[in-house]
């Protein structure tokens, strides 16, 4: 047993080493073409092709992160696009998360003063405000959500691992459809009777239910949830939900 549990230990530790490797070659090769500093945020291989891994690659200029197809070795790198195909569909599936990823992390860098701008315009007391559970944290994180959507209500149920490092604000609309809407409305509506954050979260808990019934939404509650789910589509800055931003000055 003892043997076995070595011999694991000496496996791993001989992963970890070819893996810092690679990493390093990977910062030298790119600092000696560019004359940047890189840094490595995260490195995959390959289920269909042990030769090859999938970098991210973090610009210390921009802050980007730029997804790169390398060697395994580290001594070649190519910059990853949207068009992969492989017959392993793992390898496929991870390539599309990594590089959707990236994209939305460097779109949100890239426009993040209009992001900034466009939640400082939505009204106070239309934004679910929930305060982080450790004390006098100072980052805010923006939660634009859809009550009708899966990986919206996904989102919701991790909602206190995300409070313990971070203030929510919930900006909840109506992208899907009318359903959307009347359940947004409801959210403005039931949200007024809250006392604290534990009831703020139970009320968007009950109305993000698939089974729960949008019914009795007040007319000037609806106006208020169209409005500003049009503001929101009209800045093309936020084409899905659930869009989450680290609001930052």
């Amino acid at each position: 047993m003892n043997k076995i549990l070595i011999g694991a230990f000496a496996s791993l530790a001989l992963i970890a080493l070819a893996q810092a490797g690679t990493e390093e070659n990977i910062i030298e090769m790119l600092q000696k073409q560019t004359g940047k500093k890189v840094s490595i945020e995260q490195i995959h291989p390959l289920s269909s092709n042990p030769e090859l891994k999938i970098a991210v690659i973090n610009d210390p200029d921009t802050g980007y992160k730029i997804p790169m197809l390398v060697s395994k070795d580290g001594k070649t790198a190519i910059g990853l696009s949207n068009v992969f195909f492989s017959e392993n569909e793992k390898d496929t599936t991870l390539i599309n998360g990594i590089y959707e990823k990236a994209q939305t992390s460097n779109s949100m860098r890239q426009n993040s003063a209009k992001l900034n701008a466009l939640f400082d315009g939505i009204p106070d007391d239309y934004v679910v405000s929930i305060p982080s559970s450790a004390k006098n944290n100072q980052k805010t994180t923006y939660i634009v959500s859809d009550p009708n959507c899966p990986h919206c209500q996904s989102e919701l149920k991790e909602i206190e691992n995300r409070l313990k490092d971070s203030n929510v604000k919930m900006v909840v609309v109506g992208f899907l459809g009318q359903g959307s809407v009347m359940k947004a409305a409801l959210v403005q509506e039931k949200i007024k009777s809250a006392k604290n954050a534990k009831d703020k979260i139970s009320i968007l808990r009950e109305i993000y239910t698939p089974t729960y019934s949008a019914k009795g939404a007040k007319d000037q509650d609806i106006k208020k949830v169209d409005g500003i789910t049009q503001k929101i589509l009209d800045t093309g800055l936020i084409k899905f939900v659930p869009y989450i931003y680290e609001y930052k000055k």
